[in-house]
């Protein structure tokens, strides 16, 4: 639900004049605000719950702020974690620039700390944007001594990526997109400890947004059918504990259901070298003001 919640404010500067709004609303983007709730689920146990704002502050300025919770079973990567994302995205007439950071995490598992820049340069046809990501992560884990004492200790490590996203808009009512994104971790994945457990976060896509991988690579389309919208994107994705490779298919399509308010319903197919292929869906209401 996080890579979903992050496309929708992605798009929401250029969603603010087109009729798949509920009402639409004036090209201007300043004083337009977005707020969305939703919940994805898939077969395998992990379930995610995500509440996003997005602001229009000025006609070039968007403030997003996301907050949330994604759960993993215990045999699987046994997470209960909670996010908190603040971002905000700038423009200067054809260049714009983004900063977001991100606290992610279980204090008993997994903890995360990210900040993400990017750079971008487009029009009302296309965006070609180059960005930059550093993450720091904590693995909280307990030695049990000789004498069954036990002791706390914490693995740290940190990773960084770089990562390109290109968007073009080809005719009226579609936009085609493409990223790739490559990331390096500071120390070898395999000797920390929980890694074989915590290697499950790559095998959902509900809890991929914070697993460790190698590469990630996406295509997709979005097509406008009068007050709809639809969303097809594939995702390829490598563990980097075991080069296990992760594969998602997901469609969504966007659609009024009040004056102000749209709904989202999203279906996905994710397929692991780790773990079975499984099935996922969800939710998701905006409301749209100004």
């Amino acid at each position: 639900m996080l890579r979903r919640v992050r496309i929708l404010a992605t798009v929401a500067p250029l969603l603010a004049g087109t009729p798949v709004l509920a009402q639409p609303l004036a090209s201007e983007s300043s004083g337009i605000w977005m707020f969305g709730v939703g919940g994805q689920t898939d077969d395998q146990g992990n379930d995610s719950l995500l509440a996003t704002f997005n602001w229009g502050v000025t006609k070039g300025t968007w403030l997003s702020f996301t907050a949330g919770r994604s759960s993993s079973p215990d045999d699987r990567a046994s997470i209960d974690a909670d996010t908190l994302v603040a971002s905000v995205d700038h423009k200067f007439g054809a260049v714009g620039v983004a900063f977001e950071i991100e606290r992610w995490g279980d204090e008993d598992a997994l903890e995360t700390s990210d900040w993400r820049g990017t750079v971008y340069y487009g029009s009302d046809r296309y965006r070609i944007g180059v960005g930059y990501e550093h993450r720091d992560i904590d693995i909280p884990f307990t030695i049990v001594g000789p004498l069954g004492g036990r002791i706390s200790r914490t693995a740290e490590l940190q990773s960084d990526s770089l990562g390109i996203d290109v968007r073009v808009q080809p005719a009226a009512g579609w936009q085609i997109y493409f990223s790739a994104t490559e990331y390096d971790y500071d120390r070898d994945l395999a000797p920390l400890p929980r890694i074989a457990q915590l290697s499950f976060l790559s095998a959902s896509t509900l809890t991929l947004a914070n697993s460790f991988i190698d590469h990630e690579r996406v295509i997709g389309f979005d097509r406008e059918l009068g007050a709809k919208l639809i969303t097809v994107t594939y995702v390829t994705d490598r563990s980097a504990i075991d080069g296990a490779k992760f594969t998602t298919f997901d469609a969504a399509l966007l659609f009024p259901i009040g004056k102000r308010v749209d709904l989202e319903v999203n279906v996905g197919y994710g397929r692991s070298e780790l773990a079975a292929a499984g099935i996922y869906g969800g939710l998701l209401f905006l409301l749209y003001a100004r």
